[in-house]
């Protein structure tokens, strides 16, 4: 992808764009959903020996098939209470240290953290150079979104904007990419501290659901404070989210506690569970 090609997707509609790919996605009319499922299955090559489900029939709709759950034993969890693991299955994209609230979105672009998390300074002055992780989600992957450290949730902040893709070409060319796109933060208290676990939309998703809202709606920016509410404590490796098409997470936690992984290296393929980081 060229700069070009980020001009393109400027140009289109992408709200109708996603309107129409909701409503394809949820179809669980047999004719449109098994073609659709079968080719997109074909398309990008979907391995589904580990899903819950492992025929295409079994799916009525393409979001359901997309959303697909993996059987339990797919996915064991690294370490003890104090391994930070992977989020999604996904690549790393990146993964450091925040510097003084400037991130990495590519070689030569950096972000800010207020922009993505949509705060001011003064409230995410606890991880202004704390640790982070990019990880992108292909077309192919298991989809969900799981909590890396256990933890309290405290607040989600649901933020209107752009669907651009996050694919490693578009985030190399667009500045800000993650700060102009459609996302929703959760922030929990966990064993690190304060962790915001962000969940960036892209070109054609649909939405972006949560475990506890259900299906977020795109439209007006919202806040839910949760805040000492009974029953919002999750374990580590627990699903908190999905997208409904792919897209993008990225991991955000106070400084000088996360030891990353020797072995880590930016572009790697990582499974939800895997061990990334130590805390000491």
């Amino acid at each position: 992808m060229n700069r070009p090609s980020v001009l393109i997707q400027q140009l289109l509609p992408q709200r109708l764009m996603g309107r129409l790919v909701y409503r394809l996605a949820r179809c669980n009319r047999s004719w449109i959903s098994r073609p659709l499922i079968a080719w997109f299955a074909a398309r990008y090559r979907v391995d589904l020996k580990e899903a819950e489900h492992s025929r295409l029939e079994n799916y009525t709709s393409l979001n359901e098939f997309f959303t697909r759950r993996l059987k339990r034993e797919a996915r064991p969890i690294d370490g003890d209470e104090r391994t930070l693991i992977s989020p999604v299955d996904g690549f790393l994209t990146q993964f450091g240290c925040a510097n003084g609230g400037e991130m990495i979105q590519a070689k030569g672009l950096h972000y800010r953290l207020e922009a993505l998390l949509g705060e001011p300074a003064e409230r995410v002055a606890a991880l202004m150079s704390g640790a982070y992780a990019t990880l992108y989600l292909a077309p192919h992957q298991y989809h969900r979104v799981h909590l890396p450290l256990a933890g309290a949730l405290q607040r989600t902040r649901y933020i209107p904007g752009k669907r651009y893709s996050v694919n490693a070409h578009t985030a190399a060319v667009l500045p800000g990419l993650f700060c102009r796109n459609e996302r929703v933060v959760c922030w929990f208290e966990t064993t690190a501290g304060p962790t915001a676990v962000v969940l960036v939309g892209a070109l054609n998703v649909s939405s972006i659901s949560t475990a506890w809202l259900g299906e977020i709606a795109s439209g007006r920016a919202r806040v839910w404070d949760e805040a000492g509410h009974s029953g919002r404590e999750f374990g580590r490796g627990a699903e908190i989210g999905r997208f409904n098409l792919g897209s993008t997470v990225v991991l955000v936690l106070p400084p000088g506690l996360a030891t990353w992984r020797p072995e880590l290296a930016p572009g790697q393929p990582v499974r939800m569970g895997q061990a990334l980081a130590s805390l000491p």
